[in-house]
């Protein structure tokens, strides 16, 4: 059995079709198609149902399945244990972050650390989701969690804290006293999370009719008169033409943290951006407390 051919498998389960895997393992998508055919053949079995909405594993292939994510996470370990022993502060890493964090914080530190750096190639991969230290898909991740698991080791380095922020234009035609069911709020998930926001909480008869999953469009959002916005005042301070609607005072919101797997904490260019990130974190701490603005 080529181990190859096992990634392909894994690559094709996880995307549900050719096409995803293929761009994923950088790959065209009739190589996959070999590769599988030539994998069903070698075994003897079929692993796929190739259908019109995607790929779906047949009983063999969930058998399969079992064994080469067993597999894969010896490899991950044994890659994990060789990367954690690498002293040389040179080579890839990968950083996972907001995409709020990067574009509005700290991407003049992140140059920073490359110039400090520069035999470290940096891979920076701006997702809200929960990148899978434990695969490498990252090698840090700086992340809104209260408690991190215990396979992961880190610095906490603080609260973001936000506001309620809407347009000036916005604030001039609308009247969030008087006519709070002519305003919108732009939501994050479910409605009945909203009034435990502090800032919505002051407002509870504006409805919440726009939900918006990335501080990055609800900002932008904000600036094109949509409504009003819980924001980091990181960001929001710093736009021209928006402000912190009446009554919004700074609010401790997630713990902030910089994470990389235990495995990890040994190499030297992952404690380096480590210490780098919390380091700037610390010079920020007013900025995101809404004390002051960057600008």
């Amino acid at each position: 059995m080529n181990w190859d051919d096992i990634k392909i498998f894994l690559a094709i389960v996880k995307n549900g079709g050719l096409k995803k895997a293929a761009q994923q393992l950088g790959i065209h998508h009739s190589s996959c198609s070999r590769r599988i055919n030539a994998l069903e053949k070698d075994l003897g079995i079929k692993v796929f149902d190739r259908l019109s909405a995607g790929y779906t594993l047949t009983p063999s292939g969930e058998e399969l399945l079992i064994s080469a994510e067993q597999i894969q996470q010896g490899f991950n370990t044994i890659d994990r244990d060789i990367l954690g022993k690498d002293l040389r502060i040179a080579g890839d890493l990968c950083l996972t972050l907001s995409n709020g964090l990067a574009c509005h914080l700290l991407m003049p530190d992140l140059q920073k650390f490359m110039l400090a750096y520069p035999e470290i190639h940096l891979k920076i991969n701006m997702s809200y989701s929960v990148s899978d230290l434990a695969s490498r898909e990252a090698d840090v991740a700086i992340r809104h969690v209260a408690n991190p698991p215990d396979s992961l080791t880190g610095k906490r380095i603080g609260r973001l804290y936000n506001c309620a922020y809407a347009s000036t234009e916005y604030l001039e035609q609308h009247d969030l006293i008087n006519q709070p069911e002519k305003c919108n709020w732009l939501g994050w998930g479910d409605k009945s999370n909203h009034l435990k926001w502090a800032e919505k909480a002051k407002y509870p008869s504006i409805p919440v009719s726009t939900n918006m999953y990335s501080d990055v469009l609800q900002l932008a959002a904000v600036q094109a008169n949509t409504g009003i916005a819980s924001l980091p005042c990181y960001m929001a301070d710093n736009v021209s033409g928006i402000e912190r609607i009446s009554g919004s005072e700074p609010t401790a919101r997630d713990w902030l943290w910089v994470l990389a797997h235990k495995d990890m904490a040994r190499n030297a260019r992952v404690r380096a951006l480590i210490d780098f990130l919390a380091k700037a974190f610390t010079q920020h701490e007013k900025t995101i407390k809404g004390e002051i603005t960057i600008i």
